[in-house]
């Protein structure tokens, strides 16, 4: 009867017949590096500023403001109010995860929701920068000290299908949740027709915005909730000192009316 031999046993008959043992698996193609990928991300940054209560104002000749790849910082590009503030980074390389920094001396740091590459380009994204007096007046409201760099907050807006105003973008009668669970004094808050997060809104409003206050840095899912309705999650990294933001395009969006 033959004994057949196990895969280290064929290995030394090779080695004592004189034989070469095949080749091992030829290593795997090392994927590109940041700066040498095909693809890109590219949007617009909006900056917002409150003169007098409770008017927000749109800022368009913001000069200098500094957008780079969160994982990658030499990626990087400073932003023109002549370009509207757009922007275009190129090199991504496929199947990483990216998240967006902006930061200016009279805006609060801030970040995008973090998305992968997945064989196409991210376009579209967006910022909603506000000033640091409007993220003041909004800790507040919210009894939250939003200078504190061991806390960090995050928001969204929860987007209709086919909003009928982009001011008012917003699907009413939804709420979201966070895994990892937050503190029940860190919300969520819902923000009012007015835009201003209040604490007595069990849920969204047509105005969408909902956010998260004093939460402990670390990476968060979100998920939308609604009778007959599906949302796509977020990913959210919430860093220390800084708000992470997704805005639309990029918010919570409904994918599906069940």
């Amino acid at each position: 009867m033959m004994r057949r031999l196990r895969p280290t046993h064929l290995l030394a008959a090779a080695l004592l017949a004189g034989c070469t043992p095949p080749d091992s698996a030829p290593a795997e193609e090392e994927p590109p590096a940041w700066g040498e990928g095909d693809y890109s991300v590219s949007g617009t940054a909006y900056f917002f500023h409150m003169e007098t209560f409770p008017q927000i104002d749109w800022i368009r000749d913001v000069e200098g403001a500094h957008l780079y790849v969160f994982e990658a910082p030499q990626l990087e590009v400073i932003l023109d109010a002549e370009d509207e503030h757009s922007f275009r980074i190129d090199g991504i390389p496929d199947g990483v995860e990216v998240t967006l920094a902006l930061t200016h001396p009279d805006f609060f740091p801030h970040l995008t929701a973090t998305h992968r590459v997945d064989g196409a380009d991210l376009e579209g994204l967006t910022f909603q920068s506000v000033s640091t007096e409007i993220t003041g007046m909004a800790g507040d409201l919210l009894q939250v000290d939003t200078l504190d760099v061991t806390r960090c907050q995050m928001a969204t807006t929860v987007t209709a299908p086919e909003p009928e105003n982009i001011w008012a973008p917003g699907e009413p009668g939804a709420t979201v949740r966070l895994d990892p669970p937050v503190a029940e004094q860190q919300g969520p808050y819902y923000f009012n027709e007015m835009v201003l997060p209040t604490v007595t809104l069990t849920e969204t409003t047509t105005d969408g915005g909902v956010t998260v206050v004093g939460a402990e840095p670390g990476d968060y899912l979100w998920t939308g909730h609604k009778d007959g309705v599906e949302f796509g999650p977020l990913r959210m990294k919430c860093v220390g000192g800084w708000l992470t933001n997704a805005s639309p395009p990029w918010g919570m969006n409904v994918v599906e009316d069940r």
